[in-house]
């Protein structure tokens, strides 16, 4: 057997796709460095990444790009929607505790630390950079990575869910580590977003969309950092409507790096995992809740192509 190339699919085999994407990606998103605007720069990542996987799906991988969770359709839009509601609600119940709980004090509003049309400005710079983050992290760490590792992990007698949840494992694990570096991280956080790493995985795995994940993905932060005024990752949104000072015991609010090194940010993410498998129970005919069909088939595909 060559390890290298799949001589039945005509294709490299999964791991070498995914060191080539990262390859690509790494090369395609340097343009980003020499911008000094930050919401340009996550942009112009975005863009690379973007590029990245469309060459890589196309020239390796031999499948559509819909087969990595952005078959922009409909339904694609309305999970977008979905999970930007979801996650709103999560950040708004995360918010209203700690205000009930006096562990929060806002101090004032974004527009009076400049002038209106300053912070205007500020914050529609703030919401494009939540947004190109939640989509070009969904992209690195979910679309691509997990449908090619799930693939590559079909071997012997592993099942479908089992690639797949091998495959969610290592990329969360992943997605916590690239936040480690984080201003203020801790052992906590770093634990808490390898929890978030799963809880984003869930809808890619049921749907076969990166939809849901991308909306939520940028609704927290955007929601959090630039709405509720709370430090997200462990960076500060100083043009937040709601400017606010946490007060309250780190353990619960997570502290300088936010809720996602608390217990209130796992309680958001349990919030927003139950919308999840309650939409995807909704959505199956059969009313069960299962790994999507094209998980199932890429294995099959792949099983078959090994004999």
């Amino acid at each position: 057997m060559n390890i290298l190339y799949n001589n039945s699919e005509q294709r490299f085999r999964a791991g070498i796709r995914l060191v080539v994407f990262i390859f690509l990606s790494a090369l395609l998103i340097a343009p980003s460095g020499l911008v000094d605007k930050n919401w340009m720069a996550t942009i112009l990542v975005s863009a690379g990444c973007l590029a990245a996987a469309f060459l890589a799906i196309k020239g390796m991988d031999k499948r559509p790009i819909s087969e990595i969770g952005l078959g922009l359709n409909k339904t694609w839009w309305a999970e977008f929607g979905l999970g930007i509601l979801i996650a709103f609600l999560a950040q708004t119940i995360i918010f209203s505790l700690e205000y009930g709980f006096s562990w929060l004090e806002i101090t004032g509003y974004g527009w009076e630390r400049a002038g209106s049309e300053m912070w205007t400005w500020s914050a529609v710079t703030y919401f494009l950079t939540m947004l190109s983050v939640g989509f070009y992290e969904e992209l690195l760490f979910r679309g691509y990575p997990i449908k090619n590792l799930a693939e590559g992990f079909a071997i012997g007698k592993i099942s479908p869910a089992q690639s797949a949840w091998i495959a969610v494992l290592l990329t969360s694990v992943l997605f916590g580590l690239a936040h480690a570096g984080n201003p203020n991280a801790t052992t906590i956080s770093t634990f808490n977003i390898v929890l978030a790493g799963f809880m984003l995985a869930i809808p890619l795995l049921l749907t076969g969309r990166l939809a849901l994940s991308i909306g939520i993905h940028f609704s927290w932060n955007w929601v959090m950092g630039g709405v509720y005024g709370l430090p997200v990752s462990g960076l500060d949104g100083r043009r937040s409507v709601l400017q606010t000072n946490e007060i309250g015991p780190d353990l619960w609010t997570g502290g300088k790096f936010g809720p996602e090194a608390g217990l209130l940010g796992i309680l958001g993410m349990v919030f927003i995992l139950i919308c999840i498998l309650l939409y995807a129970r909704k959505q199956n005919p059969s009313g069960k809740i299962e790994l999507h069909e094209s998980f199932k088939n890429d294995f099959k595909a792949h099983k078959k192509s090994e004999v």
